[in-house]
């Protein structure tokens, strides 16, 4: 902060427990950032250190401890919140779920309480879809929150005329187990995940195309990026993705791949793949997308290309998404004076 400006209290620790990152967050009364941090520490990391529940328990503890330290010495008694796989059965306590359909504001009134040395940290439970075949979600719950709280904002600058968004809309949460969410105003009522992200680690990582590949995928959608789209809608109703993922080889063999293009062409087929099955089943025309750019961008090509109006939401979706959940919770408190500083 710069030497003379208003003092803007904190309000919030807001932490996104991932399964490979650490990202805490303190917010001010206004929900807006005061200072961040990041950390390669995730859930899986720690729990494959422990040999039992209470010693992950004391993992999580001492990690958030050391991370988090410089914060609760300076603002002692600031609330903690804190999502993603901290809350579950390999994290720092199971925080449970809410079965869909569910009203995102319940997350507020199912927190579970943890103690962290002189505070307490509120985990937020995820959301279970049950039947035939059951999906879950944990950490994305809260970005869905943020991007809701987003969008109203967007429109309620736009004006009263414009101020009533579609209420039924379809969110893409893209990542290395990519959600696509059905919303009824802010009911969840059901939700899909692809592992979409992971299948293509694992290809880069553990298969034979992994040997021809000359780097990852940029961080935009390259000319190979478009052919494994166009590839895969042109021939993965014939030929199937697992049959498709080979001609990644055969390509390079033929001297038409360069070993620099293969990672962007199996992002191509993969995202494709994807995208475009899970618009058969929810064939919407306009989709919010929340994630990461690099992602997005990819995501939205790829929808846009399906003939979807795509609106993006800012990565910031998880902290927004965590203040609001505190305030619902009653963890935390509009502060007017701030307000006035945001």
């Amino acid at each position: 902060m710069a030497d003379g400006a208003p003092r803007r209290d904190s309000a919030l620790i807001a932490v996104d427990w991932g399964s490979t990152t650490f990202r805490a967050w303190l917010l001010d009364g206004t929900g807006a950032v005061l200072d961040e941090v990041r950390s390669a520490d995730g859930a899986l990391t720690l729990s494959e250190r422990a040999d039992s529940a209470r010693g992950r328990a004391a993992m999580f503890e001492a990690t958030f401890s050391r991370l988090c330290r410089v914060w609760l010495d300076e603002h002692p008694g600031v609330p903690v919140l804190c999502s993603g796989m901290a809350g579950s059965n390999l994290g720092w306590a199971e925080a449970g779920y809410l079965d869909v359909p569910a009203e995102l504001s319940g997350l507020a009134y199912r927190l579970t309480v943890v103690p962290a040395g002189d505070s307490v940290v509120h985990l937020v439970p995820g959301l279970r879809a049950t039947g035939a075949y059951p999906d879950v979600m944990r950490g994305e719950e809260v970005q869905l929150v943020g991007a809701l709280a987003a969008t109203a904002a967007e429109h309620q600058e736009l004006g009263a005329h414009q101020a009533t968004p579609d209420r039924r809309r379809t969110v893409v949460l893209p990542g290395t187990h990519s959600k696509w969410v059905r919303l009824n105003g802010s009911c969840v009522a059901g939700f899909t995940t692809a592992m979409t992200g992971e299948l293509y680690g694992l290809l880069m990582r553990d298969s034979i195309l992994a040997r021809l590949a000359d780097g990852e995928a940029g961080t935009e959608a390259s000319d190979a990026f478009i052919w494994g789209l166009e590839a895969e809608a042109e021939q993965g109703d014939e030929r199937g993705l697992p049959a498709l993922l080979f001609t990644a080889r055969t390509l390079v063999l033929a001297g038409r791949l360069a070993g620099h293009q293969v990672a962007d062409y199996l992002s191509g087929l993969l995202i494709g793949a994807e995208v475009r099955h899970a618009l058969r089943g929810d064939p919407a025309d306009v989709v919010a997308l929340c994630g990461l750019p690099a992602t997005t961008h990819r995501y939205r090509l790829a929808l846009e290309r399906s003939g979807v109006t795509v609106r993006v939401v800012g990565e910031d979706a998880t902290a927004r998404g965590l203040w609001h959940v505190a305030l619902n919770a009653g963890l935390a408190s509009l502060d007017p004076a701030q307000e006035q500083l945001a």
